[in-house]
């Protein structure tokens, strides 16, 4: 059985923005690797169902989480936790984020990606560009 050593738990933020990001494409896979020290974390935004815009404490401040596949219920959850074997949580490591939407129990999805943003906005308006994209490139497929 895992013994999981990092469990933060704190309360969703809400609020909209758009900009465009400046971390590469995350269809070319994961940039650098990044690691976030899992105390430092300060709050949460769900920007949907399979990111997170994270907000920490040091010298790089605001990260997007991308997680494997939709995670259902993560935009209307009302806690989020991070979840890893260690203090930090990195790029494609075994790290999870653990959600809770009212009346559900306990869920969990695996973290694909960590990148580093300049803020909010910036991370909002990465995911956007990235839906665009991908909506662009199946209309040319099609």
């Amino acid at each position: 059985m895992k013994r999981w050593q990092s469990l933060i738990l704190i309360p969703v933020l809400g609020g909209c923005a758009a900009s465009s990001g400046n971390v590469a494409d995350e269809s070319l896979g994961a940039p650098e690797k990044v690691c976030v020290n899992v105390r430092n974390i300060s709050s949460f935004d769900a920007i949907d169902d399979r990111h997170i815009y994270i907000k920490a404490r040091g010298e790089q401040k605001h990260f997007l989480f991308t997680m494997y596949g939709g995670c259902t219920g993560l935009r209307s959850a009302q806690t989020i936790a991070v979840k890893d074997t260690m203090s930090r949580v990195c790029s494609n490591s075994f790290g999870e984020v653990v959600f809770r939407q009212m009346g559900r129990g306990l869920e969990s999805c695996r973290i694909r990606t960590i990148e580093a943003v300049s803020d909010k906005d910036d991370a909002r308006g990465l995911v956007e560009d990235r839906k665009r994209a991908k909506r662009e490139a199946q209309s040319e497929s099609e």
